[in-house]
């Protein structure tokens, strides 16, 4: 057997066996925190009026999600998910400090499908991608994190 079939087979049988293949185009945190929020998470309610801006729902709808909360001092972080629909992921970034309030809806595989920003109180205004990046960036690398911290480690 050739080392390139031997290490491709080995590869397929590690992926079995300690379940981290990737299944419809969702990357491993997105999963883990997705079945975390939908297992464990607090029912929360997405605003009518940035549910309509980030294309989840008609105007006056509000979107029901499960929702993973984390705080540090006046920082509120968020990774929300949709019950109606477990693939439309909204992580929040709030700064209670400022009142800001930056939302990233995430599609298949983490990638991001939009972001808005709005104070509290005010209408929501879509980002650019590059005005979104920096942020989306860092939101991505925090709970990306979280999920490690939640995966099952692998057997020795």
């Amino acid at each position: 057997m050739s080392a390139g079939i031997m290490l491709r087979s080995f590869a397929a049988v590690l992926v079995c066996v300690l379940g981290v293949g990737q299944t419809r185009g969702e990357t491993p945190w997105t999963a883990v925190l997705t079945q975390q929020a939908l297992a464990a998470g607090y029912p929360a309610t997405l605003p009518p009026n940035l549910s309509m801006v980030l294309g989840l729902a008609t105007q006056g709808k509000s979107v029901q999600v499960k929702q993973l909360v984390t705080r540090a001092e006046q920082k509120v972080r968020t990774f929300n998910v949709s019950v109606a629909h477990h693939r439309d992921l909204v992580i929040f970034f709030v700064d209670e400090g400022t009142q800001a309030t930056v939302a990233y809806l995430l599609g298949p595989g983490g990638r991001l499908r939009k972001a808005v920003s709005y104070q509290i109180g005010a209408q929501p205004r879509e980002l650019s991608a590059s005005e979104a990046h920096a942020g989306y960036v860092a939101e991505v690398r925090y709970w990306s994190g979280r999920a490690q911290e939640v995966m099952p480690s692998p057997a020795h």
